[in-house]
C-alpha cells in the first residue's frame, strides 16, 4: 500500500512539474521579463565599465565592475518572481489551475521548483554578460581574472539571484498582488536594507546584506561573514518565506 501511495505521489508531482515549466516557458511574461532584464543589465555594465575607463568609480577591478550592475539589475528577476505567481490571480486562472492540481501542498512545490529550475541558468547569463562584456570593453587595459575567483563570484552571485528571486515569488504568493509585492522588496532592498547596513551590526544577518559576501567577500572584515556563512544565511531566509507562502497558501480558500 505504502508503495502504491509513494508511486501515486510521485507521478502526480512529475506531472505538476511538468505543467509548471511548461507554463512558464509559455507565458510572454517570463520571455519580457528575463530579455529585459538581461537588456538592462548590458546596459548598466557598459555605464559602469566606462565609469571605471575614466577612473571614475573607486571600484578597481574589473569582476567587480562587471557584477555592479547585479545590484540594480536583480530587480528585473525580483519582478520575475512575483510576476509569475501573481499572474494566477489575474483573471482568476488560479481557479482553473486548482482544479488541475487540487492538492496545493504539490502545486506549490512544482511551481517553486519549475521556478527554480528557470531561474538557475537564467541568473548565471544575466551576471556572466555584465563581466564579459567589462572584459571586452577594458581588453588589454584590464588585469588578469583569477579563475578561481572568477568561478566563486560566478556561482556565488548567480546562487545570491535565484535565492532573492525566490523569496520575492513567495511574497508574492502571500500578498497575492504584484504592486504591495513589488513595493515591499524594492523599499527593503533597495531603501531599508543599505540604511540598516550602515547603521547596525545584525544587517549582516539579513538577506541582502548576507548575499552580498556570496559574490564578494570582505576579507578586510574581520566581522564580516564567508561566502559559505552568507549562502546558508540567504537559503534559510529563502525556505523560511517558501514555508510561510505554502502554509498560507494551504489554509486560505483560493
Amino acid at each position: 500500500m505504502s508503495t502504491l501511495i509513494s508511486r501515486t505521489y510521485g507521478q502526480e508531482m512529475c506531472r505538476a512539474i511538468k505543467a509548471e515549466l511548461s507554463k512558464l516557458y509559455s507565458l510572454p511574461i517570463t520571455w519580457f521579463t528575463l530579455g529585459g532584464t538581461f537588456i538592462v543589465n548590458l546596459i548598466l555594465a557598459y555605464a559602469f565599465s566606462f565609469a571605471g575607463l575614466q577612473d571614475l568609480t573607486s571600484i578597481q577591478s574589473t569582476l567587480e565592475i562587471g557584477l555592479a550592475s547585479i545590484n540594480y539589475s536583480q530587480a528585473g528577476l525580483m519582478i520575475f518572481g512575483i510576476l509569475t505567481v501573481c499572474s494566477e490571480y489575474n483573471g482568476g486562472q488560479i481557479r482553473t489551475t486548482l482544479t488541475a492540481m487540487p492538492r496545493r501542498g504539490i502545486q506549490i512545490f512544482a511551481a517553486i521548483f519549475a521556478l527554480t529550475v528557470v531561474l538557475i541558468p537564467a541568473t548565471f547569463v544575466v551576471s556572466s554578460s555584465g563581466v564579459l562584456l567589462t572584459q571586452i570593453l577594458f581588453g588589454d587595459a584590464s588585469a588578469p581574472i583569477v579563475w578561481g575567483n572568477l568561478v566563486s563570484a560566478m556561482l556565488g552571485v548567480s546562487a545570491y539571484l535565484t535565492l532573492t528571486a525566490l523569496i520575492s515569488a513567495a511574497i508574492g504568493v502571500v500578498l497575492r498582488r504584484m504592486l504591495p509585492a513589488l513595493a515591499i522588496m524594492f523599499g527593503y532592498y533597495f531603501i531599508a536594507g543599505p540604511l540598516i547596513r550602515e547603521q547596525a551590526d545584525f544587517a549582516k544577518y539579513l538577506p541582502d546584506t548576507a548575499g552580498v559576501v556570496m559574490g564578494f567577500p570582505q576579507p578586510d572584515h574581520a566581522s564580516s561573514l564567508t561566502p559559505v556563512q552568507g549562502g546558508i544565511l540567504v537559503g534559510v531566509w529563502t525556505l523560511a518565506a517558501i514555508i510561510i507562502a505554502a502554509t498560507v497558501y494551504r489554509k486560505r480558500d483560493v
